[in-house]
């Protein structure tokens, strides 16, 4: 799509695969299984969906996929499936990675920051040479502070020799015009999203505080969220002003939905689109 000077499109990472009780927390398997089919693990299938904004010479990723710094073990548990990875779709769609100019990290969990880095022979280095990273200083803070509960969801390595690219953010900031990032809660402390006004548009990327489409209804919460209360105090704020203003709504892990706009507040109806 493009809107006044901007351009927004969708690239993958491929899909992986979580169980689905923990996706969707107290909400029965009857319910959830009407979105989202299970396997024999109890397993659904996630897309990695990362959007790309570009405008004027100014490139910029919102997350970043689960990479490619996994072990065997890791790469089983996760059941990782892609014909291609993020940075063979960027290059199909013109983008080299030495283009982009920002990265935006919701929060630091590993399926959200896998192509933060990469090895060049035995080497971990930045995989966006000439990008700033930009998380909030609380998603930083856990990712070198974690507690037997959040340790494993990260990937240390995706944070190997990045600290001088960091932009630590406190609270909600404009990073150029018509780009803003919102500090969220609710899944972390740090959880942000990426807002995007452009004309009368408004366009949000809500990441892991509304993974799919399937969430849309705020009782829908992970039980991977550190926050529920936050998380359902946050998501009913955000959705009644994406309702009454028509935003555009990007949903990180749907493979089936990732783009739609909310038309029925009450029954939290969406109706999908493209970009």
């Amino acid at each position: 799509m493009k809107i006044n000077g901007f351009e927004l499109f969708l690239v993958s990472d491929g899909t992986f695969k979580l169980d689905g009780g923990a996706m969707f927390g107290i909400v029965p398997k009857t319910v959830w299984e009407k979105y989202f089919k299970s396997d024999e693990k109890n397993k659904i299938t996630l897309g990695t969906n990362v959007l790309v904004i570009k405008s004027e010479k100014k490139v910029a990723l919102v997350d970043i996929g689960i990479g490619n710094k996994f072990d065997k073990r890791l790469e089983e548990i996760y059941e990782i499936n892609r014909k291609k990875n993020l940075l063979q779709d960027l290059s199909e769609k013109g983008v080299d990675r030495s283009d982009v100019t920002h990265v935006f990290i919701t929060h630091g969990h590993l399926d959200h920051t896998g192509w933060a880095t990469m090895y060049n022979h035995d080497k971990i280095e930045p995989t966006f040479p000439n990008a700033r990273y930009y998380m909030q200083e609380d998603t930083w803070k856990e990712i070198r502070e974690p507690n037997q509960k959040t340790k494993p969801n990260y990937n240390y390595l995706n944070f190997e020799n990045i600290e001088e690219r960091l932009e630590l953010l406190n609270g909600d900031e404009e990073i150029f015009p018509g780009v803003e990032l919102v500090k969220s809660g609710g899944h972390t402390k740090g959880h942000q999203l990426v807002l995007l006004r452009v004309g009368n548009r408004t366009f949000v990327y809500f990441g892991d505080l509304i993974p799919t489409s399937a969430h849309i209804k705020p009782a829908y919460v992970m039980a991977y969220d550190l926050y529920p209360m936050d998380t359902f105090t946050r998501k009913k704020e955000l959705l009644e002003r994406a309702f009454e203003e028509k935003w555009t709504l990007f949903f990180e892990h749907d493979p089936s939905v990732p783009v739609a706009q909310l038309v029925d507040l009450e029954n939290y109806r969406l109706q999908s689109l493209t970009i």
